[in-house]
């Protein structure tokens, strides 16, 4: 395919203004995971009204499961996309649907080998995850359905944005979402099917993004994808590119799910029960607040890596200096909102007086941590977009292993519980300010300002 005949929403990540694009990309991208906020909000909502904080606790020692889940389609899917973004940027459409059929095929291999490991082993990864012996009945449910579901659980979005498509990378959560969040609510507050029907409701509306996603690729019409049956044949050289590409944001993946493990496992010690209800409700609403940043970092990475592949790096630069400029706003006006209406906030998900209050003390000092938190997740991105994936890997995964735990786990040692609340902020601030040192030494690029 030349490059007169590809999609006129790829040429104009090359031509258009890039504060338009990006608000564009960054608001449908931001209004996807919103969606997706309000599901996982909902139904955590569902659990702790609809039965109990310990199921809503349950469902949250699932977490570094889904986690890890997402973190296998990260790795192709941001992987895939900055390959997908470089080769339509070079007029290589045959290199992107190569590379589609790829991702697909690593992605499919790595699932059906996840759900055979947690069907058999779900007692053990359980225990493993910090449950208590009343936590774990409801845990063990729910994870089991989920891991059942493994095949379903990506639509490929990030590959879907690579092309400039972003409302359909719009519909492709929005609509399984809202299905999901439907028979959320009917499972669990109308048919009163408990855990179990919280999960079904998850893995029903995964495939229906995965079927659309399917659709997307392989039938629609006017698609920029011409894949054929050849291209499922693995290709070593783009294999190995989408895994090393994509391996910074995998890592980070499972470097959160084992800081979520280490954070169970020690509230299990320090506060038992309660602790972990209180971090169930906490910590989906920092994570939901914190969508924005992620949305604005996915809405900026089409627009690197197209711009990178036509050696514009004016382009590129702007792109990062928006993109830092909207991330460090959000972030102070997401803290603000949480220092002042703590109570209000973890109302609206528990109604149990024990939770909100106790809840308070730590959404209020998670929040410190806003203003900085999408500054490393931003600058790794960068890194990934542009093909350098050592880079994005030392802030990714050095950043967990070298600052997140040990900060972590010196706070819990000498503070108790607030320590783990606090550590969050600590140590973003020590990754921002590795992240920034990094992008004003990286030499393609140079200071973003």
């Amino acid at each position: 395919m030349s490059a007169n005949s590809q999609p006129v929403t790829v040429e104009r990540l090359s031509t258009e203004k890039i504060w338009k694009l990006l608000l564009e990309m960054s608001s449908q991208t931001t209004f996807s995971l919103l969606v997706y906020a309000i599901y996982s909000l909902t139904n955590t909502y569902f659990l702790s009204v609809g039965i109990n904080s310990l199921a809503a606790a349950g469902a949250s020692i699932i977490s570094p499961v889904l986690i890890a889940l997402g973190g296998v389609a990260t790795i192709v899917g941001v992987g895939g996309a900055s390959v997908v973004s470089r080769a339509f940027g070079e007029d290589d459409a045959a290199k992107a649907s190569r590379t589609v059929a790829n991702t697909f095929l690593i992605f499919w291999v790595v699932a059906l080998t996840i759900t055979v490991f947690g069907a058999l082993f779900i007692k053990t990864i359980v225990s493993l995850l910090g449950a208590t012996e009343t936590i774990a009945p409801y845990a063990i449910t729910y994870g089991r359905i989920i891991f059942l579901g493994a095949l379903t659980s990506t639509g490929f979005s990030t590959i879907i944005r690579a092309d400039g498509n972003i409302r359909f990378s719009t519909a492709i959560w929005v609509i399984p979402v809202t299905v999901n969040t439907v028979l959320g609510w009917l499972f669990i507050m109308v048919l009163h099917t408990g855990v179990g029907g919280a999960a079904w409701a998850t893995v029903i509306g995964q495939a229906i993004s995965a079927g659309m996603s399917i659709y997307f690729f392989f039938f629609r019409k006017n698609r920029a994808y011409h894949i054929k049956a050849a291209y499922f044949r693995p290709d070593k050289a783009i294999i190995g590119e989408v895994l090393l590409i994509g391996l910074p944001s995998f890592l980070k993946s499972l470097s959160a799910s084992l800081v979520v493990i280490i954070t169970n496992n020690l509230l299990k010690v320090l506060g038992g029960d309660s602790a972990l209800g209180v971090f169930a409700i906490v910590n989906r609403l920092y994570a939901s607040l914190s969508l924005p940043q992620t949305g604005i970092v996915q809405g900026m990475q089409p627009l690197v890596g197209y711009n990178f592949g036509k050696a514009r790096l004016d382009r590129v630069r702007e792109t990062i200096r928006l993109s830092l400029g909207a991330t460090i706003l959000y972030g102070i006006l997401a803290c603000a909102l949480c220092l002042l209406i703590p109570g209000v906030l973890i109302a609206t998900l528990s109604k149990e007086s024990a939770i909100i209050a106790a809840g308070q003390p730590a959404l209020r000092l998670l929040a410190l941590s806003y203003p900085v938190s999408g500054i490393a997740l931003l600058i790794a991105a960068y890194f990934q977009s542009i093909g350098q994936a050592r880079h994005a890997l030392f802030l990714t995964l050095g950043g967990i292993l070298l600052i997140k735990i040990p900060v972590l786990l010196l706070a819990s040692h000498w503070a108790g519980l607030n320590g783990i609340w606090a550590s969050e902020a600590i140590s973003e601030l020590l990754l921002a300010a590795l992240a920034l040192l990094l992008l004003r030494n990286h030499a393609p690029l140079g200071a973003p300002g």
